[in-house]
Order: structure tokens, then sequence, then C-alpha cells
């Protein structure tokens, strides 16, 4: 059986690296300080910044595109075959069905069309 590919699509990195300066901000601060609710928001921020970092949001597989949270659950699936797929504009179409935008991912246009070519001519 053969490995299948998958394109894992992570947010930009430009996103957790200023969430991380931010919680780390926040996290000195409130030692200084002293314990508080900010501390708190800074250890939750720093753990969302982390996870934004590490873990996919998008995942594209042959047969589907998932939607993933950040404690890296399925929310959602759309399944697809290669001839509904279209890229335009940043966007992602399937059955002219707007799935999501590749501006805020670490992912070009080129790179999705890339895939979605490749495993069509796996068929």
């Amino acid at each position: 059986m053969p490995d299948q590919q998958y394109l894992k699509i992570k947010f930009h990195k430009a996103l957790g690296i200023f969430e991380l300066i931010c919680s780390s901000f926040i996290l000195c601060v409130s030692f200084l300080i002293g314990f508080s609710l900010n501390t708190i928001t800074g250890l939750v921020l720093f753990g969302v910044s982390i996870r934004t970092l590490t873990s996919p949001m998008v995942v594209i597989t042959p047969a589907d595109i998932q939607m993933r949270n950040l404690l890296g659950m399925t929310l959602k699936r759309h399944p697809y075959s290669p001839e509904q797929v279209s890229v335009r504009n940043h966007l992602v179409y399937i059955n002219e069905k707007r799935i999501f935008s590749t501006f805020f991912y670490d992912v070009s246009p080129k790179q999705v069309k890339a895939f979605f070519a490749q495993t069509s001519l796996g068929d």
C-alpha cells in the first residue's frame, strides 16, 4: 500500500512569533509585579502561540480537506475530487464554495495548485 501524501498548512510564522513575544512580555511584567490574572493570561497566550507555530490548521489529503483547531482536532471535512477544486485569488474553492484562504497560512496558491495537480495525476 503506497504512502498517501498530505499537504499540512500552518499559520504564518509571523503570527505565532508575535503572540510569543506578547505572551513573554505579559509574563515578564506579571512576574515583576506579582501573580495576578495577567499571569494566567500570559500563560494561556504562550500555549496558544506555541500551538500556532507547531500545529497544522489545514490538512489537504487526496480525498478531502480537513479544517483543524489548535488542539489538532478535525472540525470539518470537505470531500472533493480534483476536477471540483479551483484556486483563485488566494482562495480555495470546491464546487464554487469557498473553503479557505491561503492568505493567512504559510502556503502559496502555487503550492496548493501543485498539490491538487499531483493528486489528479496520481489517480
